[in-house]
């Protein structure tokens, strides 16, 4: 399944659409599931299950959580009383990111690692150091974002190596609905509920994905796409173009009597000029200078 576990509806304050919009959106991306995030809020979280069920689509819920250090989202097993009446905020307005990771590692919820360099917003280094009381530390990092510079991405990806943890991702809609799907999470499990969603972060493979191109948000080493021809930056030419046209014209040269291929319009091919360029001793008559001694130092 590839679902998209970073999106925000209209019960976040800078959010514009409702579960309903984020759905639909969801199934023309060509998505099997969403994760909706919600800023410091999770009282409403059972009106949003319940748009995914009237539409026959996987709807998880998250909580993300502006720490004294970065954002973080949180993943619980279960809806239970406590986090719908967000008990979660006796921990303060701007709470310590270790003691996020102890209230809800305690209750069985995944805690995610958000935004890590974005400028500013994200833990940064403080990602290596952030445990709970046990030693555990994050369950996963959000490596790949469209919005993210490609250095902010790399970092990411660096983190979560050296972290030993899985990768996840999402799109983080909240304003622009043409944004969802593009980067999501890939799952080998079916999941269907809640539980079985965190149970597959924590123990099934999963891996970042992009359904779209990121541009230069893409982090190097990653891939190209093979549907779309890859352009050549001075010509704006596609390089599959340029290599068939310099096919075709070798096919169709010949082949003139100092060695040199020539177009149809009488040129030599750029590169067999040098090869018929006269050699240097042909150049000239000139007699060469002879060679002076060198004079020994003083």
């Amino acid at each position: 399944m590839i679902i998209d576990i970073f999106t925000y509806s209209d019960a976040s304050n800078d959010a514009a659409f409702s579960a309903e919009t984020l759905i639909d959106a969801a199934k023309n991306a060509g998505l099997d599931g969403i994760c909706i995030t919600d800023k410091n809020a999770s009282a409403h979280a059972k009106k949003l299950v319940a748009a995914g069920k009237n539409a026959g689509f996987f709807v998880g819920i998250g909580l993300e959580i502006t720490t004294t250090a970065g954002r973080v989202t949180v993943f619980p097993k279960t809806l239970d009383a406590d986090f719908l009446a967000e008990s979660w905020k006796t921990l303060g307005d701007l709470p310590d990111p270790a003691d996020v990771l102890n209230f809800f590692h305690e209750k069985g919820a995944v805690v995610v690692a958000r935004d890590v360099f974005n400028r500013g917003e994200g833990l940064r280094d403080a990602v290596h150091r952030v445990k709970d009381t046990q030693g555990r530390g994050f369950d996963g990092v959000d490596t790949v974002a469209a919005y993210r510079r490609r250095i902010d991405n790399e970092l990411s990806i660096e983190a979560q190596n050296v972290l030993g943890v899985p990768a996840c991702a999402g799109s983080g809609t909240f304003d622009d609905i043409k944004t969802i799907g593009t980067c999501a999470t890939l799952f080998t499990k079916r999941i269907r509920s809640q539980a079985d969603f965190v149970d597959a972060m924590k123990n099934e493979k999963h891996w970042a994905c992009t359904l779209r191109d990121l541009g230069d948000a893409c982090p190097m080493g990653t891939p190209p796409r093979t549907d779309e021809p890859r352009y050549d930056r001075a010509s704006d030419r596609p390089r599959d173009a340029q290599r068939q046209r310099g096919r075709s014209e070798h096919r169709n040269g010949d082949r003139s009597t100092n060695g040199a291929r020539q177009r149809k319009d009488g040129r030599a091919h750029a590169a067999d000029k040098k090869d018929a360029r006269p050699r240097r001793d042909e150049r000239s008559d000139r007699p060469r200078r002879p060679n002076r001694p060198r004079q020994p130092k003083a």
